[in-house]
């Protein structure tokens, strides 16, 4: 939305940008189950330091969840409407607009008028000729400006059909937006008005394909949905100024001095902030495809593995201490891995792997630094390992969600072959806590890829 002039000075005017109406809509989820979004005020310093941060640089800048309020983001967004020159309207055309809603909602207490005393009628202005009109003017926008329009209703359309959860419907969103938009002191509702009436027919007005709309809503209520059960499993930390930090040395694709950042964590830091954070400092955008992770790595055990993306950093960082390091790297087998899991019919996988302790704590009387073939069957609960493909009853298993799964094996172990699994084990009972590792070897890199996919794909 930013532009910046030719001589450098930052003004307030609307440009072209890339970003489509799709894309923006998907910009706002975290706000559509914001109580009372639009309506409250945010921190004007926040606010203000949020609008300066778009003016220098808005592509580089990025809102982060539990770092950046919804309210300062929001009302950021009223600011830049509101400071726009000439504004979203245009100052030629704004009036027009106005004087286009006064007239019909005019006539409409006239009718009313007339209707009570029984009086004569004058010829009703059809509905559908108000919205002809809005057309007209919308027609006559200037390009930018009518994109824009139309991203931030389709925006507001949204935000008032999920009014059940933030408690802003047609009426109080165009209370909000009419004086902002129309850059008015909000004394006249016509304003108002209007935003309510391109809000109530946007699909008119904007000839938006309904199929598509629909769609977009059930897309918006499944990412809701989803929200929900991640933010039930995995409790968003707000932070305060009672959060612990402490400044940790993190690496940045390679574990060379010239790669280090040293970054002060909270407590309360997950995995994909701290990835952000350190692309942003070294101004590194980020591309279509570019499956950027932040990965804990073991030089010691010659073994990684990339954090969940909502996986707190600082309790990584104390447990691993000097042995391991946080790496921020990009995900080379991504695209396989997701082609892999797309043709999957079953979450389940089974199959033949090499197995061998870190030693032989059950009696199993596996001889320490061997391996040997064994059949092992995964389910969206357990790992299931069992002497052979004919077996009955397994010989070991263990809960899921109770494993780390790593990639690489120490080759002091000497492996069969060199695509293998570290897995580590941590039981949760609280009056014996039990860590055990072990190591599994595929046949083929492929072959690691879908077991350590489906891994994943289940945790």
């Amino acid at each position: 939305l930013w532009e910046r002039s030719t001589a450098h000075t930052t003004t307030k005017k609307l440009c072209s940008t890339s970003i489509s109406l799709r894309s923006s809509s998907k910009l706002f989820f975290p706000c559509l189950t914001s109580e009372g979004i639009y309506r409250k005020s945010g921190v004007n310093s926040r606010v203000a330091a949020l609008c300066d941060r778009f003016r220098r640089d808005a592509r580089s800048l990025r809102l982060k969840e539990g770092e950046h309020q919804v309210d300062d983001v929001s009302n950021t967004l009223k600011r830049f409407f509101r400071e726009l020159e000439e504004g979203l309207f245009t100052s030629e055309d704004a009036r027009n607009w106005l004087s286009t809603t006064a007239v019909f909602y005019s006539f409409l207490s006239r009718l009313v008028m007339c209707l009570l005393s029984l009086s004569f009628i004058p010829a009703i202005l059809d509905e559908n000729e108000k919205i002809s009109q809005y057309k007209v003017l919308l027609d006559r926008l200037p390009h930018v400006n009518k994109a824009t329009l139309q991203a931030l209703i389709n925006h507001l359309y949204c935000v008032q059909r999920f009014s059940e959860l933030n408690q802003m419907n047609l009426h109080n969103l165009a209370i909000v937006f009419g004086p902002t938009l129309f850059q008015t002191d909000g004394k006249d509702y016509t304003a108002g008005r209007a935003i309510e009436d391109l809000i109530q027919h946007y699909t008119l007005i904007f000839e938006v394909d309904e199929q598509q709309l629909n769609k977009q809503l059930e897309e918006i209520k499944a990412i809701i949905q989803m929200r929900e059960k991640l933010n039930t499993k995995f409790p968003i930390h707000q932070r305060t100024e009672r959060d612990g930090h402490f400044i940790c040395t993190v690496y940045l694709e390679e574990l060379k001095d010239t790669a280090e950042q040293h970054v002060k964590i909270p407590g309360s830091m997950t995995a994909v902030e701290l990835a952000y954070e350190v692309l942003d400092r070294r101004n590194i955008p980020v591309k279509d495809k570019d499956y950027w992770s932040c990965w804990e790595v073991s030089e010691k055990e010659e073994m990684e593995r990339p954090l969940h993306y909502q996986e707190r950093v600082l309790p990584i960082l104390h447990s691993v201490g000097n042995e391991s390091h946080l790496l921020i790297k990009k995900q080379p087998a991504m695209d396989a891995m997701i082609i892999y899991l797309a043709t999957k019919v079953d979450v389940s996988k089974h199959g033949m792997m090499k197995f061998r302790e870190e030693r032989s704590i059950l009696g199993l009387g596996l001889p320490t630094g061997n391996f040997h073939d064994r059949f092992f069957i995964l389910n969206v609960t357990s790992l299931r390992m069992y002497k052979d493909v004919r077996s009955h009853r397994p010989e070991r298993e263990w809960v899921v969600k109770n494993l780390k799964i790593y990639l690489g094996i120490k080759k002091k172990l000497r492996p069969p072959t060199c695509w293998g699994l570290t897995v580590v084990y941590d039981s949760k009972k609280q009056e014996k806590p039990e860590r055990h590792q072990w190591y599994l070897c595929c046949e083929t890199q492929s072959e690691m890829r879908e077991w350590y996919a489906t891994f994943l794909s289940i945790q």
